[in-house]
């Protein structure tokens, strides 16, 4: 009942409210309402966020984490949470696979049998198509959740994500439905081979939140790191993930515990000059495998302001000027390639 009256328009037609209204100064000076967090300090009620990463990089299992925390009400990584019920669609993995994550998910939270959390999967939903994003606004409405992660953006969409024709109508669904039904909405979303997210710039530039989750595969370290905020302040937070044999959960950790993993193009950078010592940027950028000549070349501009990286030879103004600039590995202890910065 709830589809059939979104899809014919009627609770729009009952009260249609003006398209817009001139507010003036004494309505900016006035008082406001607070924000309504869901996640405090994080995400807020009627947002649109993304949380996206490379695979392997345990960005799933962080989201499931959260909604644990939401569902039940607990402190998430130091952020305090309202109490809402969680809805997952989850478009990748099927019922058995979410089914043993969350398990294990809501049993290293302690959490139970009446944790309010609930998921459907492989329903086939795409935001881009009217019927099924009203489809989803009447789920969200009826199942009353506060918090809704979709797992993950390309497999709710028809169009292409490198688009900005594409994906401006995903995201204007989205913030309609997260309006009407006051819920947070968080997508799952993949890396590209720089590092970034993939898909259009539109994409950040229509939602109010963009965190980047890196964690090596082999490694319990998780990396959060705030691309984009609206309402809040940037924040760069670290988890270290702990399992046991039917149990999940992140513990909080501090920012300069350990090391932040290099990204996919600054390890193929290492990874070059580890075989071909001292080279030049264009050598480098030519035999660029797993990334972007343009994600290398930057690579090595962030592997220099990271130390790792170091010019051997002098730049304008140092007596250099017209030098083919020549970069070099920093040597590390037990590192035997490159040449150490003196």
């Amino acid at each position: 009942m709830e589809l059939e009256k979104i899809l014919n328009g009627e609770e729009q037609m009952a009260d249609k409210p003006p398209r817009y209204t001139v507010r003036d100064a004494n309505y900016i000076l006035g008082p406001h309402p607070p924000i309504n967090w869901v996640i405090e300090k994080l995400i807020h009620e009627g947002s649109v966020s993304i949380f996206f990463g490379e695979p392997g990089s345990k960005k799933t299992w962080a989201l499931l984490s959260m909604a644990v925390g939401v569902a039940l009400g607990k402190p998430w990584l130091g952020f305090n949470t309202v109490n809402k019920k969680v809805l997952i669609i989850d478009e990748e993995a099927g019922e058995e696979w979410m089914s043993k994550r969350l398990a294990a998910a809501i049993r290293g939270e302690l959490g139970s049998e009446s944790t309010q959390i609930e998921f459907v999967s492989l329903a086939g939903f795409k935001i881009d198509d009217k019927t099924d994003a009203a489809e989803i606004e009447a789920l969200i409405n009826d199942r009353q959740a506060g918090l809704v992660i979709i797992d993950a953006l390309t497999d709710v969409m028809c169009g292409d994500e490198n688009s900005k024709q594409d994906t401006q109508p995903i995201f204007t669904a989205l913030k309609k439905i997260a309006a009407h039904t006051n819920a947070a909405i968080v997508l799952i979303h993949h890396s590209n081979r720089a590092g970034g997210y993939r898909g259009s710039s539109a994409i950040k530039g229509a939602i109010d939140l963009l965190v980047k989750i890196e964690s090596e595969e082999k490694s319990d370290w998780i990396f959060f790191k705030s691309e984009k905020t609206r309402n809040i302040e940037a924040i760069d937070f670290t988890a270290v993930a702990k399992w046991t044999d039917d149990q999940f959960y992140l513990e909080i950790a501090e920012q300069t515990t350990k090391e932040k993993p290099l990204t996919k193009s600054q390890k193929y950078v290492m990874r070059y000059l580890q075989e071909h010592g001292p080279s030049a940027i264009p050598d480098i950028m030519a035999g660029a495998d797993n990334c972007s000549p343009n994600a290398a070349r930057q690579a090595v501009y962030n592997l220099v302001e990271s130390k790792k990286v170091y010019r051997t030879n002098p730049g304008a103004g140092a007596g250099g000027r017209g030098n083919v600039a020549i970069y070099d590995r920093v040597n590390e202890p037990g590192d035997e390639g490159g040449n150490d910065k003196e």
